[in-house]
């Protein structure tokens, strides 16, 4: 299972275009956004993604009461989620936020094989103790090129694993 990991998009039309294409093309089949998606509009540029979309709120919700109605009008592959997310997919636990201290936490708690967060525009990637903490880093592309994470869940008889790759928009 690949799941695309972004974050941090404020608006930038022609970067979340770019990412949802390549996330298309990477055989994505989920993307969590992390938050700060900012204005609703933007979730035009996530009706060309094949899979799911689930998205947090950022500390910058726009207009939270629109965005919640657009969500709830389109097709059912797009999902809200407050402040915190959390998916269980192919027995592998996900969280994701946009607070980095709060995603701290839940990735302290060994609850979840992976746990991303948003906020700090820069790409973080640690193991807290069996978790796999994740900042993708930003979609606009103010504080370092616009990028996402590419995730990939592996799981054999014994072991699962969460392989994480940066994808830098072009």
């Amino acid at each position: 299972m690949k799941i695309a990991v972004i974050s941090d998009t404020h608006d930038h039309v022609w970067h979340t275009q770019q990412a949802v294409e390549q996330a298309n093309k990477s055989g994505a089949e989920i993307i969590l956004h992390c938050g700060d998606l900012v204005s609703p509009f933007l979730l035009e540029e996530f009706d060309g993604f094949t899979g799911q979309f689930h998205l947090v709120t950022g500390n910058n919700p726009g207009d939270m009461a629109l965005l919640e109605r657009m969500i709830t009008k389109r097709n059912p592959h797009f999902m809200y989620h407050g402040l915190i997310g959390k998916l269980e997919i192919a027995d592998f636990k996900i969280a994701w936020t946009h607070d980095p201290q709060t995603g701290y936490y839940i990735a302290k708690s060994g609850e979840f094989d992976l746990v991303a967060f948003g906020h700090t525009h820069r790409w973080h990637l640690e193991t807290i103790n069996r978790t796999s903490f994740l900042n993708p880093g930003e979609i606009l592309g103010r504080k370092e090129p616009p990028g996402w994470a590419l995730v990939e869940l592996k799981k054999d008889r014994e072991h699962k694993q969460v392989n994480i790759t940066q994808i830098k928009v072009s």
